[in-house]
């Protein structure tokens, strides 16, 4: 990943950009209740490392009931705001060049799209490899992450309103590239101090893609639900989360 710098939507520019607002904006993003009773299913007293920990959301419920969590996140902003536990803690460091040793976890977790903040194709393929390496024999890793959908020019530049209250609107603007399968996007936060721009990008994975990546670094789908259930995936499903194999 190029540091912050020379690429504007490197990872500290996120966390610069949304840690004073992460709890506030994305507490309901997805269940984390829901998130850790999904992680009990795979047996008592994990070893769990959370690929882009942010302020401890997932981390704090997951290491209440039992699990020893690990957070790695690679914007200094975020872990300054991490909410640490007796069973939880976090580091610095990339999605794709861990700082742990071999076969040190049963389970990966990667949640909420947090994996498609890896904005190149090598990057995603180097942070599976990187997911078995720290992987034990027959551990998991685990992605939560949106389904694509058709390509709809439609919907390839978009103007939408997040938020507003008395005081704040906060606009979202967004241009997807179909062919390099990237969104980029603008949170427009407008109040009377002003206008501050909170800028993200992404680049999606299909399924099958995502898929063809994890056998290529020794990871086998397991299962894969529309949620934190057991709801299969169908046409309705927005997003998915799949559970993959260290083989």
């Amino acid at each position: 990943m190029v540091p912050d710098g020379t690429n504007e939507f490197g990872p500290d520019r996120y966390g610069r950009s949304f840690a004073d607002v992460y709890d506030d904006w994305y507490d309901d993003v997805s269940d984390a209740e829901a998130t850790a009773a999904f992680i009990d299913r795979f047996g008592p007293n994990q070893k769990l490392l959370e690929l882009g920990v942010g302020t401890g959301r997932l981390s704090i419920p997951i290491s209440t009931n039992g699990h020893w969590v690990v957070g790695v996140d690679a914007s200094t902003d975020m872990l300054d705001r991490f909410r640490s536990t007796p069973t939880s803690d976090a580091v610095g460091g990339t999605m794709e060049i861990l700082p742990f040793r071999d076969g040190a976890f049963d389970t990966v977790l990667v949640a909420t799209n947090t994996f498609f903040n890896l904005h190149t194709e090598a990057d995603q393929r180097r942070c599976f490899a990187e997911c078995r390496r720290v992987l034990r024999l027959g551990g998991r890793m685990v992605i939560e992450a949106m389904l694509p959908g058709t390509p709809d020019p439609q919907l390839d530049r978009l103007v939408t309103t997040r938020s507003i209250d008395v005081d704040t609107a906060v606009l979202t603007a967004t241009i997807r590239d179909s062919n390099s399968q990237e969104i980029t996007g603008q949170h427009i936060e407008i109040s009377e101090s002003g206008i501050r721009m909170r800028p993200w990008k992404i680049r999606y994975a299909t399924p099958a893609q995502l898929d063809d990546m994890a056998n290529s670094s020794g990871l086998r789908l397991g299962q894969r639900f529309s949620g934190w259930g057991d709801a299969p995936v169908d046409d309705d499903a927005s997003n998915a989360v799949s559970i993959y194999t260290a083989i």
